[in-house]
């Protein structure tokens, strides 16, 4: 079984988007059985766009709940994740807020509650990005991201984007069990190779950021990875299913 981790649906105020159409075409062509979809950046209501989701009823389709922490409430959020979302996916530049500020933690207490996990965009700011993403990309910064985990033990959290190749983020992510790595956007083959040598492929789950990669080429960096076909079998289907339980 191959599960991609990591999908947008719908319509990005930066312009890119994706049919569930299109999604469950791509599915097909590349033999991918499920993928764990949450709405873009919306120009509308998130919570609105990931309710949609709950509509599919495709035993493909894995929906997570995407919101703004700073348009949440925590009993609002209490009983959102009692419906058929299967995690919560959280995007600190995107919506413009602070991981770590103590504010948010009641948000994270109910998650933990929930026995969800977490998908957390991760990204180094940039010093020749625009100011603006400088300033608001300090709070997608990993090594911030990872702060959580002693905090919330129960949390499960899955970094994306293979936390951005920070060490000390990866040496985190090594040392709490609650810790997982996704691989899109920086993965290469012999990336996969290394992480999974000093992480365990057990802290690995393959992700594609699909459309913003395309999920073929995503898979195929772990499929052409120079690892056991057991290791592959974990990072293809066999953790995110585990933190699923699917």
């Amino acid at each position: 079984m191959i599960i991609d981790a990591h999908v947008h649906i719908g319509s990005d105020v930066d312009g890119a988007s994706q049919s569930m159409q299109k999604l469950k075409r791509n599915m097909r062509a590349y033999g991918i059985d499920k993928a764990v979809v949450f709405p873009f950046n919306e120009k509308g209501d998130l919570v609105k766009a990931s309710m949609k989701l709950l509509e599919q009823k495709s035993t493909s389709i894995i929906p997570f709940l995407r919101f703004d922490p700073k348009r949440m409430a925590p009993e609002r959020l209490e009983e959102l994740l009692s419906y058929h979302f299967y995690g919560v996916k959280l995007h600190p530049r995107a919506q413009r807020f602070d991981p770590l500020d103590k504010k948010y933690y009641p948000l994270y207490r109910k998650m933990e509650d929930s026995g969800k996990p977490l998908l957390m965009h991760a990204r180094k700011a940039m010093p020749y990005s625009p100011k603006k993403l400088r300033v608001n990309g300090k709070y997608s910064d990993p090594d911030r991201i990872v702060c959580l985990a002693k905090d919330f033990p129960n949390l499960k959290i899955i970094v994306a984007h293979f936390a951005n190749l920070s060490g000390h983020a990866l040496n985190m992510i090594a040392k709490e069990d609650n810790l997982y790595v996704e691989t899109s956007i920086f993965g290469t083959t012999f990336v996969v190779r290394m992480i999974c040598e000093n992480l365990g492929a057990e802290k690995i789950i393959m992700g594609s950021d699909a459309p913003y990669s395309d999920q073929e080429i995503e898979m195929l960096k772990v499929m052409k990875a120079d690892i056991s076909k057991s290791e592959r079998e974990k990072i293809l289907s066999g953790n995110i299913r585990k933190l699923l339980s699917l």
